[in-house]
């Protein structure tokens, strides 16, 4: 058995000021006051020296590293973003990948999380291939829109269908319900994400049933036309917003580029804490680009552009992110990480592995400091980062 003393717990909703942790074969043992967890003689001891420990980081929405994508270096990947205090990472394929790299990515991605760095890495976040065929990267989607048909879907749902937690989609596509049912009765554990669309309010309503849980990164994914010159539309985000049970995601970058500050507290207050999800939406990009504020191309030092210089997910890692949520609205640190952990676990439904501390839950934790930097990472009951390196 392990146990973590000298450490403050970040907890749900709030914080265990002197409190102790154990885990033994991966799991949470006990988590309380230091007054109340029994530490066996023997144990190996963790002394956090005053640091806090929290759930290990959750990111659902990553396609990769600034040099690699997941589909292609899924190890790499892990190993980048586990020191970074992510335990659980929804490795992301855009629709600008072709079925044949989907297909080989998801098998190297099924191989490597067998074992070591690898074990972040649990299930896909399908961005397209069915959203409107916007987006970043233009001139490399293969996935355009038009009408859905069953005998281009059934293959990708029978090759990775069963991998996949988030097919994010656009409800205003020709045969998204058919393809939607299709999805839930091949993986009844997957849920659907409002991706890139300029899809209504009412279109969103029609495909809500079939298990519709989140807005992909909030205020970035699209808008719905006015009904006339001059007025504005309401689609996925303000569907999102309307809808008490939706998660909404957010891209909490340092210069608050993706969503300014003030709209930030403005959908914080609105959907509340507990249906916010940070997402790093991390991208790698090798492309050159031109500064040019004139165009709208405001750089910030994590984010990531495309061959245009148009913004393109982001180079953040999620404790930044959960540092640049405090920065940016007053939140505090129980609730950033919340946003990055509870949160995202009870959207997917694996709330009862991961997510918080909790006795029984896997032993995936991080200790930190109060600014969310790194110190130790515990994968599975594994000590893999310490003193901020990977071991």
């Amino acid at each position: 058995m392990t146990a973590i003393i000298n450490t403050k717990l970040v907890m749900e909703d709030g914080i265990i000021w002197d409190g102790a942790l154990t885990y033994e074969n991966g799991r949470i043992v006990e988590v309380g006051t230091a007054d109340t967890v029994t530490i066996p003689a023997g144990a190996e001891i963790i002394d956090a020296k005053g640091l806090y420990t929290a759930p290990g980081l959750i990111d659902i929405h990553n396609h990769g590293s600034a040099d690699d994508l997941f589909c292609d270096e899924p190890l790499k990947c892990s190993e980048h973003f586990l020191a970074h205090g992510q335990t659980t990472v929804l490795p992301t394929f855009y629709h600008d990948l072709s079925l044949e790299r989907m297909l080989e990515g998801a098998a190297k991605i099924r191989e490597v999380s067998k074992s070591g760095a690898g074990r972040i890495m649990d299930g896909l976040y399908m961005e397209g291939p069915y959203m409107n065929g916007r987006g970043s990267n233009q001139k490399n989607i293969l996935w355009q829109p038009g009408e859905i048909m069953r005998e281009e879907f059934e293959p990708l749902l029978d090759a990775i269908g069963s991998m996949v937690r988030v097919w994010a989609i656009d409800p205003s596509r020709p045969g998204i319900i058919p393809f939607m049912q299709a999805a839930k009765a091949n993986n009844p554990n997957a849920v659907f994400a409002l991706g890139h669309s300029s899809a209504t309010m009412d279109q969103c309503r029609k495909v809500y049933k079939y298990g519709v849980k989140v807005r992909t990164h909030y205020t970035n994914g699209g808008k719905a036309k006015g009904r006339c010159q001059g007025s504005m539309g309401a689609g996925c985000d303000e569907f999102a917003m309307y809808e008490p049970d939706m998660y909404a995601e957010l891209i909490c970058d340092q210069t608050g580029v993706h969503v300014v500050p003030d709209l930030i507290k403005t959908i914080v207050k609105n959907k509340g804490v507990e249906k916010m999800i940070l997402i790093t939406d991390s991208m790698a990009s090798k492309e050159r680009f031109a500064n040019n504020m004139e165009d709208g191309i405001w750089f910030g030092p994590d984010l990531n552009y495309d061959y245009r210089g148009y913004l393109c997910g982001s180079r953040m890692t999620l404790e930044n992110g959960c540092r640049n949520m405090m920065t940016h609205t007053g939140y505090g640190l129980c609730h950033s990480i919340r946003m990055a952990t509870l949160n995202p676990a009870r959207m997917l439904g694996i709330d009862d592995e991961v997510g918080s501390l909790e006795a029984g839950k896997r032993a995936n934790l991080i200790i930190i400091d109060d600014a969310v930097h790194i110190q130790k990472v515990i994968l599975q009951g594994d000590l893999m980062v310490d003193g901020g390196k990977l071991l």
